[in-house]
């Protein structure tokens, strides 16, 4: 009988734990966080902004138009970004619900200030995910950006996300890897870039065009200022380079012709080896991938064999040609944004003791060979174009 009655106190007790959330809010009762972001003002206090989404408006089928938007957004100002989102949430009605951010957007102008100050109230707050994702914004203002519809999504924040899955830039957005890199000695952090884009919507039409674009990459230094901004078509080959492009396109010249054409490249592959000789650092980055012509807008009748080397030929001499200079723009920043320092570290862990400290001047000075191994081994249709004559064709 003892026995029976500790076993029910126990249960008695394993009842009273698992009674539920005492001081549960229903997600009905609070704003949910969708993006934010923060700018510099000119007075150096900061303007934060935060967009909200609005339940009752997202299974609308109606179209994302200015006057039919799923979200609202609300801004506050502070001396720094806590009080700047205090100020904000004194003007919501509801307490805040983050678990789905997504976005961070950082204003250009309090990018170039520098992010050390956002990076630590970033990484010391519990409730901010390491996962979300960062852009800057180039031009403009992120209160101006973050009210902007977008036609083809209920969430203006989510169009950021999916425009560069779209793009297959394959990004490695997250806020956690901002952190790594800004930390490390190994490279320079960077950060996904967009702007906003002078699409007015048609007059008496709802309708809209997008206002947002891709702007390649912002480059921070080590500092966690921004420097400069990689373009769309530079940031492929930096994210070809560090091992995250599955495929690209490329306009070929060929000499003599006066139209040009068009690789599609996939199963892209990279290798990058480091040596050291002295004091000079030696960095040799060979890319490689297969190509499919899709488009030919010369007098070439691809169905020869000698006019698919051309072609080839062509397109790792231009190819090169162009990665080596994305390179030396990065070194004359020293910047190091692809991953070399820690392929040097990897390869090297000895010899990276004694230099990891003056990476910088140490990549702004190496020798970077980029050698192109690229195939052609598919031409589409085959023959010539088929707009040409007999006698234009070049055999």
């Amino acid at each position: 009988m003892k026995q029976n009655r500790v076993i029910f106190l126990i249960f008695i007790l394993l009842i009273l734990l698992t009674t539920g959330c005492w001081d549960r809010k229903e997600l009905n009762d609070r704003a949910i966080i969708i993006a934010w972001g923060f700018d510099l003002n000119k007075d150096g206090t900061y303007r934060g902004t935060t967009q909200f989404a609005l339940p009752s408006k997202m299974g609308s089928g109606k179209s994302a138009s200015q006057g039919n938007k799923a979200f609202v957004t609300v801004s506050g100002t502070g001396k720094n970004l806590y009080e700047a989102a205090r100020d904000m949430q004194l003007k919501v009605s509801r307490t805040w619900f983050s678990g789905h951010r997504r976005v961070i957007l950082i204003g250009e102008e309090l990018a170039r200030h520098g992010l050390a100050t956002i990076l630590d109230q970033l990484s010391r707050d519990p409730i901010v995910r390491l996962r979300a994702d960062m852009f800057v914004l180039k031009g403009g203002s992120v209160q101006d950006f973050l009210e902007l519809p977008y036609p083809l999504e209920r969430l203006s924040a989510n169009a950021l996300v999916k425009m560069h899955e779209a793009a297959g830039l394959n990004p490695d957005l997250t806020l956690r890897n901002f952190l790594m890199a800004a930390s490390s000695e190994e490279s320079c952090p960077i950060l996904p870039a967009v702007e906003k884009t002078d699409s007015p919507s048609k007059e008496g039409s709802e309708q809209t065009a997008p206002e947002m674009k891709l702007r390649g990459f912002a480059i921070f230094d080590k500092e966690n200022r921004l420097v400069t901004y990689l373009p769309m078509k530079e940031s492929f080959i930096r994210q070809w380079i560090v091992g995250k492009l599955n495929s690209n396109v490329f306009t070929v010249n060929i000499p003599g012709e006066k139209g040009n054409i068009l690789v599609e490249l996939d199963h892209l592959k990279r290798n990058i080896k480091t040596s050291q000789r002295g004091n000079k650092v030696s960095i040799t980055v060979t890319l490689g991938g297969k190509g499919t012509i899709r488009e030919n807008n010369t007098r070439l009748d691809l169905s020869e064999s000698k006019n698919v080397i051309l072609v080839q030929q062509e397109l790792n001499r231009q190819t090169g040609k162009f990665v080596q200079k994305v390179i030396q723009e990065a070194q004359a920043l020293g910047t190091d944004i692809f991953g070399f320092g820690e392929a040097f570290h990897r390869q090297h862990p000895y010899a990276w003791k004694g230099i990891k400290k003056e990476w910088a001047n140490k990549f702004a000075e190496a020798e970077v060979i980029a050698s192109l191994h690229l195939q052609v081994w598919e031409e589409g249709k085959l023959g010539p174009s088929g707009i040409l004559k007999e006698n234009e064709i070049k055999r």
